[in-house]
């Protein structure tokens, strides 16, 4: 019987890539690549810097190692094939290295997911159990511990080669996706695939579920720990060594389990949206390993100035002219500063509205109220367009984009007001305050860029009525979405590096109820010239934003009052 299926078995499968985005293919491919080559050189970085510094062998630095190690063996599975694909178009892909292929992507996937958890118990040790964490977690035992991370991926997916073997595909042998995955090759077998279905379930249920379950465990058990402790100061200083890992497991986990429940059960969601969010799952989490690490971890990044230094004259020269050249002098600068970050203050306080605080408290009330009214009105747009076939339109998936990132936008400044005017809870720590900057000023230039996109579906749609099919088309408006995505992302990105690379040796206190990139440059011991170069560079995107809107409503109002009767 074994011998009849393998007669059914093609030489090699044919991947498609991204499904309806076969044009941008090239383009797509190039920020594949830039991110490819950014998490190898992180990942290699972190290796090196947690084996050549002897203060990072602790156990959380070692069992980031291990997640490291299994990033680049996911990475380097898909990237390369994906890579080809997209510039030479070499779609074949033999069925032997189709099946090693998900074995190595979904094995590697389970044991992140398993070192996810040793972390988590690592800090629940440090935090609930801190006289025991050296006597607990010896070398020995992080060994053991990540052996056994290793051989439960090889164990519980070991047969999924094996099933896929055992299936005969005499329907197609295209595969819709940039690389071979399990579940995409189920859905071209010919045959009955209850048990697979099954044993994926369980496999998945028995590593990332049980995984996630047990980590959300060992955090309420840390929060409640750190809820006892008796200063202020305490609370923050261990909430503050679990952030890292939280945010790498936000990072990682939210497109995984989007990735799951889209193959079994969205089956209206766009295929190229769920292969897109696919590659971003293997792609972005090892990418930003070094940056999240690098930005919370100080020993990481004094190693990371001292490996990674280059003449401050030749960077020099690369500074006037060009937005890139900017950048690079902004993230070397900063690399050029080690000396300065002992000048970083572990916090910084938020005063409010100078001149209202007798007014915070009421103050506060309307602000609560518009956040809770935005949350629910976005959320609520956001509900009625998914399930409303007839909004599926150029002008509401901008709508629904912009409802997206207003909700982001609110929540990434809202919640902490509330501290601030109730509590007096002014304090943020320094970490958090430049991740609350990087939020606000990137959902920020998004807004822009989508009220642009949203005037010129205005435009196509008055001015050239009968081509807004032809030229709107959903594959236009994907990427229209990744472009307001990557405009940001580069431009505000350095905004991070800047703040970095100055000292705060003076007044700590910031005049606002949140952070932004002026206010805490403002407070700096030292020439903030560049900050102020860049911002105005920045503030440049909104200046072209607020133009081009101007002029499609000229030329919208133009084609308005031609047009014959009063009611058109």
């Amino acid at each position: 019987m074994a011998h009849s299926k393998t007669d059914a078995h093609p030489s090699t499968f044919i991947l498609i890539g991204i499904p309806g985005l076969e044009a941008v293919h090239i383009w797509i491919s190039i920020s594949f690549c830039v991110v490819y080559l950014l998490a190898l050189l992180g990942n290699c970085s972190l290796l090196f810097i947690i084996k050549t510094e002897p203060s990072l062998h602790e156990p959380m630095y070692l069992f980031l190692c291990m997640l490291a190690v299994a990033d680049v063996v996911v990475c380097s599975t898909a990237v390369p094939k994906l890579l080809s694909l997209f510039w030479f178009h070499d779609r074949e892909i033999r069925f032997d290295a189709c099946l090693t292929q998900v074995f190595l992507i979904h094995s590697c996937s389970t044991m992140e997911s398993g070192f996810f958890l040793a972390m988590a118990f690592d800090r629940y040790m440090a935090i609930c159990n801190p006289l025991r964490h050296s006597a607990i977690l010896t070398r020995a035992v992080i060994g053991r511990m990540g052996l056994a991370i290793v051989l439960r991926g090889i164990a519980l997916l070991s047969p999924h080669p094996f099933l896929l073997c055992w299936l005969p595909y005499c329907r197609t042998h295209i595969i819709y996706h940039t690389y071979c995955e399990f579940m995409a090759l189920i859905r071209i077998a010919c045959a009955e695939t209850k048990i697979h279905r099954a044993y994926s379930l369980i496999v998945a249920f028995l590593t990332g579920g049980v995984d996630f379950i047990l980590i959300i465990c060992s955090y309420v058990l840390i929060l409640h720990t750190i809820f006892q402790l008796p200063t202020k100061n305490a609370r923050l200083k261990s909430l503050g060594t679990c952030g890292s890992h939280v945010c790498v497991i936000l990072v990682s986990y939210t497109p995984a389990f989007f990735s799951f429940l889209t193959h079994r059960f969205g089956h209206h969601v766009a295929p190229h949206v769920h292969i897109f969010v696919t590659n971003i799952y293997l792609l972005v989490p090892p990418m930003v390993n070094l940056i999240i690490y690098g930005v919370r971890t100080k020993w990481i990044r004094d190693r990371f100035f001292k490996v990674f230094s280059f003449s401050k004259p030749l960077t020099e020269s690369f500074l006037l002219g060009y937005i890139f050249r900017l950048w690079t002098y902004a993230f070397t600068s900063w690399m050029l500063l080690p000396n300065d970050t002992q000048s970083h203050p572990s916090s910084f306080l938020l005063l409010g509205i100078p001149g209202l605080q007798t007014l915070h408290i009421w103050i506060s009330f309307p602000f609560c109220a518009a956040y809770m009214t935005t949350f629910i009105e976005n959320f609520t747009i956001l509900l009625v367009m998914e399930t409303e076939s007839s909004l599926h339109r150029p002008m509401f998936y901008f709508l629904a984009m912009l409802a997206t990132i207003d909700l982001g936008l609110s929540t990434a400044t809202i919640p902490k007001m509330p501290g601030i005017f109730w509590i007096n809870l002014r304090e943020i720590i320094f970490e958090d305050c430049l991740t609350q900057l990087f939020f606000i000023h990137n959902f920020t230039l998004m807004e822009s860029a989508v009220l642009v996109a949203m005037a010129y579906d205005r435009y196509v749609a008055i001015c050239n009525p009968l081509q807004y099919s032809i030229i709107l088309t959903n594959k236009v408006v994907a990427v229209i979405g990744l472009g307001v995505f990557v405009r940001a992302f580069i431009f505000v990105i350095p905004f991070i590096f800047l703040i970095l690379r100055l000292p705060f040796c003076g007044n700590h206190v910031i005049p606002h109820t949140y952070c932004e990139l002026m206010g805490l440059a403002h407070l700096s011991c030292a020439s903030i010239k560049i900050n102020i170069i860049y911002g105005l560079c920045a503030i440049c995107n909104l200046v072209f934003d607020i133009t081009a809107i101007a002029l499609s409503y000229v030329q919208i109002l133009r084609a308005v009052f031609r047009l014959p009767t009063h009611e058109a």
